[in-house]
């Protein structure tokens, strides 16, 4: 019985250092789905979404009465596609970039502010 509880009681102390490990990991913000690096290239992403719908709206103005109803219709369904992962990739941006770039430019005009009053404060004296 002693050898049972024995037992019970080291693979409970294992358990437990063994759960504790994830606090040695370096977390980010739990909100935090995107890296800034994801971020950058999403919004490029958007821009490239948006290039390249642009481009095809103006193929369909340039050739579209000179073209047959199927090349219409397959650029218009290109167009249109484009236009939704460009709207797509905005909605992903706004809900986990949007903030967190604008948090962080936030505490950048803070530094800055502070900055500036040290300096203003070492030329008073």
């Amino acid at each position: 019985m002693k050898k049972i509880i024995t037992f019970t009681i080291a693979v409970s102390m294992f358990s437990s250092l063994y759960a504790d490990d994830h606090k040695k990991e370096k977390r980010e913000h739990p909100n935090k789905l995107m890296s800034a690096k994801e971020c950058m290239e999403t919004k490029s992403g958007i821009g490239w979404f948006l290039d390249a719908a642009d481009s095809v709206f103006d193929d369909i103005k340039k050739h579209g009465d000179s073209k047959d109803k199927s090349w219409n219709d397959e650029k218009w369904a290109k167009a249109m596609a484009l236009s939704a992962l460009a709207s797509n990739y905005s909605t992903v941006y706004d809900v986990w970039c949007k903030d967190m770039i604008n948090h962080r430019m936030k505490m950048r005009m803070h530094d800055s502010h502070k900055n500036h009053m040290k300096e203003k404060k070492k030329k008073k004296d």
